[in-house]
C-alpha cells in the first residue's frame, strides 16, 4: 500500500497536467472559424434569386478567402420552398448560386446554407420593393444622356456615350447631336471634333469631319489612350443656319473613360448565341459579373481571364437561354466581389432603350457571428474539461499526501513510543521517560508533519491554480 500512495504521488501530478496540456492545447485551442456571406440585390416579384457566396475563414480578426468543395443552398420565398441550388466556393473565396423562383420572390425570404449537413447560415434577406427612380451611381447603363461639358454658339450642341462609360484603350462610339435653337435637328451640318488623350477614327488626335444624318446625329469612332480625354466639337451647318452665314456651335469637355474598368466587347452580344467578351488592360485573374435588369439581379457568374496575346487578360461568359437572358438590360463587371471598386461599370447588354438603372450587390446576411459563437461555445467546453481535469488532479494529489502524512506520522510515533519506553513496531522498549517528557516529545512529533504536509498540499495547490490561470490567456 505504501509503495502505491508513493507511485501515485509522483505519477499523477504529471499525467494530471499532461492531460489538461493536451485538451487546452489541442481541442481547447482556438481554431479557424469558417463562414458565409451572402451577397446580392434581390427584388420582390423576381423569378430568381442571384446570391454571391463569399466563403470566409477568420483567427483572431484576420480574415482570409476560404474554399468550400461543397455547399447546399435553399431557400424558401412566403413559406414556399424554391429550387435548391448545390455547388462549390472557389479558391477566391467566391460561388454564385441560383435559385428559381417561378411565382415571384415574396417576403420573407429565408435563405439556409448548409456544408456536409451543417448549417453555416439560415437567415432572412431582405427584398427591394423596387430599383430606384434616380440614376445609379454605377458608370455606365443608366448614365447614357449627354455629357456635362461647356457648349457654345447659335447652334446646340450634345455629344453623349451611348454604353456611359469608356474603358482605355479599347474603341468606343460617341454620338453628337446637333440642333438648333427651335429644338429642330440639323442635317448636313459638319462637324470637327478633336481630342487630347485618344485616337479618333483611327486618324490621332484629329480634327476629323463628320456629316450629321437626317436626324441631326454623326457619330465619331474614339479609342481612349489615358483616363484623362478632353473632346472638343465644332459644328457648322452647310451654306449657314437659315441662311446666315457663319452661324455655328461647339461643345467642350470629358469623356467618361474609367480608370481600371474591364470593358465588354460589344461585338461579343451580337449573333443567335450571345455571349459577355470581357478584356481586362492589367493582369486580374478573374473578372465578377452581376446580370439584371428591371427585376433585379437576375444571374451572377466568375470568369476566368487569361493572357490573349494582344497584351490584354480576356474571357468570355456565354449568356444562358432563359429568361434571364431575355429580361437582362445590364451587365456590372468588376473586379472585386463587392463590387466596390473604382473601375466598376454597368455595361448596357441592349443598344436600343435605355435600361433599368442597375445596383451594386449588397450584404444580405452574415453566418460569421454565428460561426464565431459556435467556436467560442466549443472552445470553452474543451477549457472547462481541461480544468476540471487540473481541479480533479490537485484534489486527488491532495488526499495522496494526507494519506502518506498519517501512515508516516503514525510509524514516527510508533518509534518514538518506543524510544521513550512503549512498545514499538517490533514490540521492543526502549529506556524509560517520564510521562511529561514523553508527552511533550508526541506533540511534537504530532506538530511539524502535519504543518509540512499543509505547506506541501499549498504548493501543489498553487501549482495547479498557476497552470490553470495560464491556461485561460489562449
Amino acid at each position: 500500500m505504501a509503495r502505491t500512495l508513493d507511485a501515485a504521488t509522483y505519477v499523477l501530478p504529471a499525467l494530471g497536467i499532461g492531460l489538461a496540456a493536451v485538451v487546452l492545447l489541442g481541442p481547447g485551442a482556438q481554431r479557424m472559424t469558417t463562414g458565409v456571406r451572402v451577397w446580392g440585390a434581390p427584388v420582390v416579384g423576381s423569378e430568381a434569386l442571384a446570391l454571391r457566396i463569399e466563403g470566409v475563414r477568420r483567427l483572431y480578426g484576420a480574415d482570409d478567402p476560404a474554399a468550400i468543395p461543397s455547399i447546399e443552398v435553399s431557400a424558401a420565398s412566403a413559406g414556399a420552398p424554391l429550387e435548391g441550388w448545390t455547388g462549390s466556393i472557389d479558391t477566391d473565396g467566391i460561388g454564385e448560386a441560383l435559385l428559381r423562383a417561378p411565382d415571384g420572390l415574396k417576403d420573407p425570404v429565408v435563405v439556409r446554407i448548409a456544408r456536409d449537413g451543417e448549417a453555416l447560415l439560415e437567415e432572412q434577406v431582405p427584398l427591394a420593393s423596387s430599383f430606384p427612380a434616380e440614376e445609379s451611381a454605377l458608370p455606365g447603363a443608366g448614365r447614357a444622356g449627354a455629357l456635362p461639358g461647356a457648349a457654345q454658339g447659335e447652334l446646340r450642341v450634345r455629344v453623349m456615350a451611348p454604353r456611359g462609360a469608356m474603358a482605355a484603350p479599347f474603341p468606343e462610339w460617341v454620338r453628337v447631336v446637333v440642333e438648333a435653337e427651335d429644338g429642330t435637328a440639323v442635317a448636313g451640318a459638319s462637324v470637327e471634333a478633336s481630342a487630347v488623350g485618344a485616337d479618333l477614327a483611327g486618324q490621332g488626335s484629329g480634327p476629323v469631319e463628320v456629316t450629321t444624318s437626317a436626324h441631326g446625329t454623326a457619330e465619331l469612332a474614339i479609342r481612349p489612350l489615358s483616363h484623362a480625354v478632353e473632346l472638343t466639337v465644332r459644328a457648322t451647318p452647310l451654306g449657314g443656319r437659315m441662311g446666315v452665314p457663319g452661324a455655328q456651335g461647339s461643345w467642350e469637355g470629358r469623356l467618361p473613360v474609367i480608370p481600371g474598368a474591364i470593358w465588354l466587347d460589344p461585338g461579343g452580344l451580337r449573333g443567335e448565341r450571345p455571349a459577355l467578351r470581357l478584356v481586362s488592360p492589367a493582369p486580374r485573374p478573374r473578372a465578377y459579373v452581376s446580370i439584371g435588369g428591371a427585376r433585379g439581379r437576375l444571374l451572377g457568374a466568375v470568369v476566368p481571364l487569361a493572357p490573349d496575346g494582344a497584351g490584354f487578360f480576356s474571357g468570355t461568359l456565354a449568356l444562358p437561354d432563359g429568361p434571364a437572358r431575355d429580361a437582362a438590360g445590364w451587365a456590372v463587371v468588376a473586379s472585386d466581389p463587392y463590387e466596390q471598386g473604382a473601375g466598376t461599370v454597368a455595361w448596357p447588354l441592349a443598344p436600343a432603350a435605355r435600361p433599368d438603372p442597375p445596383r451594386r450587390v449588397a450584404l444580405l446576411a452574415d453566418g460569421l457571428p454565428a460561426a464565431e459563437a459556435r467556436e467560442r461555445a466549443r472552445v470553452s467546453r474543451a477549457r472547462r474539461a481541461g480544468l476540471a481535469v487540473l481541479g480533479a488532479a490537485a484534489a486527488a494529489q491532495m488526499l495522496l499526501l494526507a494519506l502518506r502524512s498519517r501512515a508516516a506520522r503514525r510509524r514516527l510515533e510508533a518509534h518514538l513510543a518506543a524510544a521513550s519506553g512503549g512498545p514499538g513496531e517490533d514490540g521492543a522498549a526502549g529506556a524509560p521517560l517520564s510521562g511529561e517528557d514523553r508527552g511533550r516529545l508526541l506533540a511534537a512529533a504530532r506538530a511539524e508533519p502535519l504543518l509540512s504536509v499543509l505547506a506541501l498540499a499549498a504548493l501543489v495547490g498553487l501549482s495547479f491554480a498557476t497552470v490553470a490561470a495560464l491556461a485561460t490567456f489562449r
